[in-house]
């Protein structure tokens, strides 16, 4: 007769190990991968859930994509920092109005504005570029240099006229994100390109711009999960130049045949190469009055 009973060893509890193991830390590709990951899936699911209950939720997606359009185009030929600054008090209450998460969206604002204005922009406040008052000396050499088609001063300083560039630069990148964050974030991506098309943009232009939309997201997971094999399948350290060569290969080789499959089930499904858009509501009331109140509110920046 077979014995069937469960060994004294299994119904014994045992204690949990408290002990000292080693914390494991992340390398700097996954933290990378990890990163862009979570940014690109922020940006879908933003596009996905745009449909709350603010001010430009409500709108017609070719209205917000042409305010989108003359607002970059008032702050690009804006010439004075005072400008700018009226410029972002006028877009501040249509933000409020979105409920779109003022603080969360001005702190991705203001980073990307240090980032691209501030950080990026620096070196056109040094008198090397842009030469004028000095303001504060940074760097002192025993002579002056030419360096390619620079010339380098005996002493390099921060000029006022270059802070007053780089002032311009940051006001500009602030404005401009603001703008496209706030379309964006309130607009969804189907919505956005049946709002081109409203505009006479070539459809298979919108085409690759759709497929792409989606391909980032299929091999972005994709790399994901080759990463995470590659970790649960390698002990120690492995030649990572020789496995990211190998994986470029692969992915590139993945890409040429997903392409080719989806070609072959839209062929398969009918499709003749002319590309169909679904068309978007017409436009309210609503749309035309702030269609009307935008145009007039430009006409005024732009006397400004």
């Amino acid at each position: 007769m077979p014995n069937n009973k469960i060994p004294s060893f299994l119904l014994t509890p045992q204690p949990l190990s408290r002990g000292g193991g080693a914390r494991v830390s992340s390398s700097f590709i996954d933290k990378g991968i990890a990163h862009i990951s979570k940014f690109y899936e922020t940006i879908f699911i933003q596009w996905e859930l745009s449909r709350g209950d603010g001010l430009f939720q409500r709108l017609n997606a070719r209205t917000k994509v042409l305010f989108l359009i003359f607002y970059i185009f008032i702050v690009s030929v804006k010439k004075d920092v005072s400008s700018e600054i009226l410029a972002a008090v006028f877009i501040l209450p249509f933000v409020i109005l979105s409920r779109v998460g003022i603080f969360k969206f001005y702190w991705k604002v203001l980073l990307a504005g240090v980032i691209f204005g501030v950080i990026a922009g620096f070196p056109a406040a040094l008198n090397v570029i842009t030469p004028g008052v000095p303001v504060y000396s940074i760097f002192v050499m025993n002579q002056a240099r030419d360096f390619w088609i620079y010339h380098l001063p005996e002493t390099i300083d921060i000029t006022a006229e270059g802070i007053m560039l780089v002032m311009m630069l940051t006001a500009r990148v602030v404005n401009s994100v603001t703008i496209a964050l706030l379309v964006i974030g309130t607009t969804s991506f189907s919505d956005v390109l049946k709002a081109l098309s409203g505009f006479r943009v070539p459809e298979y232009f919108l085409m690759i711009l759709s497929l792409s939309h989606k391909y980032v997201f299929i091999f972005l997971k994709m790399l994901r999960d080759m990463h995470a094999a590659k970790r649960a399948r390698l002990i120690g350290r492995a030649d990572a130049a020789l496995w990211i060569s190998g994986r470029i290969a692969l992915i590139f080789n993945k890409t040429q045949s997903r392409s080719e499959d989806v070609y072959k089930a839209m062929a398969g499904r009918g499709f003749t190469g002319e590309v169909k858009l679904a068309k978007l509501r017409m436009l309210n009331t609503v749309d035309i009055i702030y269609g009307a109140m935008f145009i007039s509110l430009w006409i005024i920046l732009l006397i400004i």
